[in-house]
């Protein structure tokens, strides 16, 4: 099986669950953003040392990001999965154990910290993606403030591993 198969030179592109789609639609510039993240997240993760817990966080994020993306490509929405809350539990964690802010935080103190930088603002890039897509209410109740609270969430391990 080849991965080229010529189905999208006519500008659109099939995905499971729904007729096919304009390459420019909402909910593909959604996925496409969430994909990049998931990228960058990968790339950060490759960069840390073996003594950092950030990659097993980052590891459970890629995938929920991957849960997302299918609920977005029309998969039924799972009744458990993807929890927000988690993400907060680890934010509530992080910031007891970092030093308070003072100063607007700088990106590139050390690249690893300066991937997760980048993967926070992929990801606010998604959450207004995601805002502009038309998901539905199901959907835009489940991933909205998953998306919203993993941004704050990749900040502070910016943070933690600069």
């Amino acid at each position: 099986m080849s991965v080229t198969t010529k189905t999208g030179d006519d500008g659109y592109t099939d995905i499971i669950g729904r007729d096919r789609l304009p390459k420019d639609h909402p909910i593909l510039e959604s996925l496409g953003t969430l994909d990049e993240l998931n990228a960058f997240l990968g790339d950060a993760k490759a960069a840390l040392s073996d003594n950092s817990n950030t990659a097993e966080i980052i590891s459970g994020i890629q995938k929920d990001l991957f849960l997302i993306m299918g609920i977005l490509a029309g998969m039924q929405a799972p009744a458990e999965g993807l929890d927000e809350g988690r993400l907060s539990s680890l934010i509530n964690e992080l910031e007891l154990t970092l030093p308070p802010l003072t100063s607007f935080a700088i990106p590139g103190a050390n690249p690893v910290s300066a991937k997760l930088h980048i993967a926070r603002t992929v990801c606010r890039r998604a959450e207004r993606r995601l805002i502009g897509g038309n998901l539905g209410k199901k959907a835009a109740t489940l991933i909205i403030p998953y998306i919203n609270r993993l941004s704050d969430l990749l900040f502070l391990l910016a943070q933690k591993e600069s």
